[in-house]
């Protein structure tokens, strides 16, 4: 079917359009461009316009700025002819093409495509144009659902999802760890696990020159220095990311184990999305705490011996000392602090510290400790068959592998029944405590005293009314320490 004859020598606008050019070069729309010139010079129009729209699909909904230019030419009376490669670059939407109609009609413009002439003045162009536009539809819908399948399936094996902005902590290509980022992010999720606020980690973050992706791509686009863009939410955005576990995510859902490198151990990730999306946690800057941060030890966690009363940290004589508000007790606190350490690092080191974390005397909490006692006997047990020659290695690796599996099952299931966020990054019982406790942060140091002893300060000159330690209790007198000058 061709152009009526009345359009022969008439002005003509020619419009190219590509959904997505992934080099930026524009070969695509070059050619429609090319075969519309040609289309033209054969049938002796005269082009007046060239309108492109790079890289926007017609049937997302996004305006297409050079498509409404043609529209307005249209209106206009400034053009005859609309020359295209194929109907479907104008549009894929029923809707579009009804409203083309209508314009075509009532302008009494004509449709040339590279593909076949269209004449919307008549009822048959207007009915191809209709079965095309419909053929069209169609093939976007069926394009969507393959991608869709194939998204799906790249995410169940853990491929990157290659869309937006480079996730903090790796390079463009989604897999490289940036190494200064990724140790900002570990530091970040032991601080805030002990009870850092996220909007002192973002202060922090920001001092130290790490700047966000989003913030790196308004850097780019305006061409200005980039700030660091760190807010508290951004920060609980990068901390509760399953991504930085290794976990694939699609669609909302959980699909695999992704091939990139993880930055947080699983049971870190766990205990973070435990903490901050507990829907009974605080808001803003001071979420989690309230009143004045404790910069002591045992502030307000050791008693004295005398009122009961809890101690704060204070001054004697030019002495740092705890004290009760009744003066019962001014005790040295270098000399307290350094009795709690070694405390601490002997409960922690012990082979039981992991039981010491929980409740006991529930059923459930006894059950899994049971369990833990019984895999780490087994591991035990198989270290001493192996030893004795009376397994082989072959043996060994599965065995234990089948019990270090119920292991972490157990381990898991007790830190969600105990304290789970106080012990991430800790090799309880294990003589690891004693390098890993000194440079736990304050906060963190303080939740833990807390769970595992009971400070009782005996005033100076008084006689203890029990014996040193008793269970969890510790007593402390430091009459007998160094004197002081």
């Amino acid at each position: 079917m061709g152009i009526p004859s009345a359009f022969q020598g008439k002005r003509a606008v020619i419009y190219a359009r590509v959904s997505l050019d992934a080099t930026g070069e524009g070969r695509s729309v070059e050619r429609q461009l090319e075969a519309c010139r040609q289309l033209c010079e054969l049938r002796g129009w005269t082009v007046v316009e060239e309108r492109v729209d790079n890289s926007i699909s017609a049937s997302t909904g996004k305006v297409r700025p050079a498509w409404q230019s043609v529209l307005a030419m249209v209106g206009a009376r400034e053009v005859d002819l609309i020359v295209a490669w194929h109907i479907d670059r104008m549009t894929r939407s029923m809707l579009d093409l009804e409203e083309l109609i209508l314009l075509a009609e009532d302008a009494d413009i004509g449709i040339a495509t590279a593909s076949g002439d269209l004449d919307l003045t008549t009822d048959v162009g207007r009915m191809v144009a209709r079965i095309l536009a419909a053929v069209a539809r169609a093939e976007v819908e069926r394009k969507g659902a393959r991608q869709k399948l194939a998204n799906a399936a790249r995410a169940a094996e853990g491929n990157v999802h290659s869309g937006g902005v480079r996730p903090f902590g790796y390079e463009n290509d989604r897999i490289t760890v940036v190494p200064e980022e990724a140790e900002a992010i570990r530091q970040a999720a032991v601080d805030v696990l002990a009870g850092k606020a996220l909007a002192e980690v973002a202060r922090e973050w920001a001092a130290a020159g790490l700047v966000s992706s989003r913030a790196e791509v308004g850097w780019e686009k305006g061409n200005r220095k980039p700030k660091a863009g760190w807010t508290p939410r951004g920060v609980k955005n990068v901390l509760v990311n399953p991504r930085y576990a290794g976990i694939r995510v699609y669609n909302g859902d959980e699909v695999g184990t992704g091939v990139w490198d993880k930055i947080l151990g699983l049971e870190t990730y766990l205990s973070l999305v435990q903490m901050l999306v507990d829907p009974n946690r605080k808001s803003g800057e001071n979420a989690g705490r309230s009143g004045r941060k404790p910069q002591s030890l045992v502030t307000g966690i050791a008693r004295c011996q005398t009122c009961r009363e809890t101690v704060r940290a204070a001054s004697s004589r030019g002495e740092l000392t705890y004290s009760c508000p009744m003066s019962h007790v001014h005790t040295n606190r270098e000399y307290v602090d350094t009795r709690i350490h070694g405390d601490m690092i002997d409960r922690l080191s012990r082979p039981d510290a992991l039981a010491l974390l929980t409740p006991s005397g529930d059923d459930k909490a006894d059950e899994v400790k049971a369990e833990v006692e019984r895999q780490q006997a087994k591991l035990d047990q198989l270290a001493k068959l192996l030893a004795a020659d009376l397994m082989t290695v072959e043996q060994f690796t599965i065995a234990t592998a089948a019990a270090r599996e119920k292991l972490k099952r157990a381990e898991g299931a007790l830190g969600q029944i105990g304290v789970r966020t106080l012990i991430v990054g800790l090799d309880l019982g294990t003589p690891k405590i004693k390098e890993q406790w000194m440079p736990l942060p304050l906060e963190r140091q303080r939740k833990l005293v807390q769970a595992l002893l009971e400070v009782t300060l005996v005033p100076r000159g008084r006689k203890r009314r029990h014996p040193m330690p008793l269970g969890d209790q510790v007593i402390i007198d430091d009459s007998q320490a160094e004197p002081r000058s």
